[in-house]
């Protein structure tokens, strides 16, 4: 336990540590109401004060109760910083800190992590190209999907990998976190080449969307019923500037790229297409899961881009 607890300088507010055990891990397996997967931390505390609360870092998790309890919900992987602020009339009188480790559950393999995000799925029919085809459920993880051609929402997506599954459930609480309630998308699976022709003489590779392993956004949608298109609302950055540093303009275009661009930081996606890429994607981004690859860039500015869309 502890650091500094403070009290005797400021009105004697004591709080100390009882719990967690310094040190100790703790898997990120509970799925929370905002869709991100965090490790239930029990917390407990021994104070003198109004109030006690309890942050990761600088995330606010929740105040103690009277006995001086809590069960934390911490969703940052590694070390994790935990604090003990004490109140006593809205000033802070005492704190107390120690680090605990988040870790990552135990699955068996990518279905398990399905169904830790708590998706409606099933083991799909035999498609060529595809590892893992399973049959998606709509919502995924608290996000409505729309085909694009499509006025009402989908129920399923009847052919995807797992793990680009996966990487929806991920994405979906930080969309949450800006208020999107739909995502619409150009489709996921096409048995295809780059540039055209059926796999497997494909002289510039095989698509992504032939591993069902991609899927094409071509806006978003959010709470107030505003539509982001990529198509209309994404303004083009210069050839010179890197899409994630690139200036925006404010409103619709900075929002498209604030967002995209935080999906691929954050690792969701490996390869990112905007329509900086090339006319191709004028109108939808191109995630995909390319094993090894970490793209989000300009066309111009490398010899001839990824091979997978």
């Amino acid at each position: 336990m502890g650091g500094d607890d403070g009290g005797d300088d400021v009105g004697g507010g004591a709080v100390a540590f009882t719990s967690p055990e310094p040190g100790s891990s703790h898997a990120r397996d509970h799925l929370a109401d905002t869709g991100w997967l965090v490790a239930d931390v029990p917390v407990a505390v021994t104070f003198d004060a109004d109030a006690v609360e309890i942050y990761a870092g600088d995330e606010l998790l929740g105040t103690v109760d009277s006995a001086g309890a809590l069960t934390a919900l911490v969703r940052g992987l590694g070390p994790v910083t935990l604090t003990a602020r004490a109140l006593r009339g809205g000033a802070e009188v005492g704190t107390d800190t120690l680090e605990v480790s988040v870790i990552e559950p135990t699955v068996a393999d990518c279905h398990g992590w399905l169904d830790l995000y708590e998706l409606t799925w099933e083991v799909g029919g035999d498609s060529p190209g595809v590892e893992d085809p399973i049959v998606l459920g709509v919502p995924v993880n608290g996000l409505s999907y729309r085909y694009s051609a499509n006025t009402s929402p989908r129920e399923t997506f009847t052919v995807m990998d797992c793990q680009l599954a996966r990487s929806l459930a991920e994405a979906a609480p930080m969309l949450r976190a800006r208020d999107i309630v739909e995502v619409v998308d150009i489709g996921v699976y096409n048995y295809r080449c780059i540039g055209g022709g059926t796999p497997p003489d494909c002289p510039n590779g095989i698509s992504q969307h032939a591993y069902a392993m991609a899927i094409d956004i071509a806006g978003l949608t959010d709470d107030l019923g505003t539509f982001y298109s990529v198509n209309d609302d994404w303004v083009i950055d210069p050839d010179t500037e890197e899409t994630c540093a690139a200036a925006t303009v404010a409103g619709a275009d900075a929002f498209l790229h604030d967002t995209i661009c935080e999906l691929k930081a954050a690792g969701v996606w490996n390869i990112v297409l905007t329509p900086n890429y090339n006319d191709a994607h004028r109108n939808h981004f191109h995630v995909d899961l390319t094993p090894g690859s970490d793209f989000i860039e300009h066309g111009p500015l490398v010899d001839s881009g990824p091979d997978n869309h």
